[in-house]
């Protein structure tokens, strides 16, 4: 979908162009890693459509989420002064991992396993709207050793380390987001946009990836 945008409100367009590549391009690659859940089990309330997300604030006492008791509800970045509820990502219309319907939330892609889970997990977040900024706006000032945290339904809190961040060109970042490191044993990743936005394109070049491991509990 193609939609006249200003630099500011490029991440309405983002993930999506981000991610189509994780669907079809990498397709195969999701049939064929044992640690990305191709077949997930029943799953309530997935986000399936892409579009402009809404910027309106998001509270705790305004919102309730849909979050099963093992499921992801909401992420914590307090190096990055980052926090918000967390949606769960489809497929969308186009066949590519839907996109948060908010700024201010992040999106667990429900085709990989759930936080603290055996396996990797992804998380997407918007970097910016057209006039808001996303979750993710300062995802690539995280660095090696800060922790943060992911909120499970049960009340559940996880604890992660960073081990990369990384801001791969958009060719490879297929490959880097669905990678897990064959040393951890419950990894998750995070993505968001980065690099310079191209006006002909409506999109950014790159993409910031950042690979977590779970702390012992």
């Amino acid at each position: 979908m193609k939609m006249r945008i200003s630099k500011r409100g490029a991440g309405i367009i983002c993930l999506a162009v981000a991610l189509a590549g994780a669907v079809a391009g990498g397709a195969a690659f999701l049939r064929h890693s044992p640690h990305v859940q191709t077949q997930p089990p029943r799953i309530k309330h997935v986000v399936t459509e892409s579009a402009p997300p809404s910027e309106l604030p998001i509270t705790k006492a305004s919102y309730v989420s849909t979050a099963g008791p093992l499921e992801p509800s909401y992420i914590s970045l307090p190096t990055i002064s980052a926090e918000g509820f967390v949606q769960k990502m489809g497929i969308d219309q186009r066949g590519e991992i839907a996109t948060p319907t908010n700024v201010n939330f992040a999106g667990w892609y429900v085709n990989s396993v759930p936080p603290g889970q055996p396996g990797l997990s992804i998380i997407v977040g918007h970097l910016d709207g057209r006039t808001s900024p996303g979750i993710f706006l300062h995802l690539n000032k995280l660095k090696p050793q800060d922790t943060f945290s992911v909120a499970l339904g049960n009340g559940t809190l996880l604890s992660y380390s960073v081990r990369t961040v990384t801001t791969t060109d958009n060719a490879h970042a297929v490959a880097a987001l669905f990678s897990q490191d064959p040393t951890i044993k419950s990894q998750l990743n995070l993505i968001t946009c980065g690099g310079s936005f191209s006006r002909a394109t409506s999109s950014y070049d790159a993409r910031v990836i950042v690979s977590a491991a779970l702390n012992s509990r």
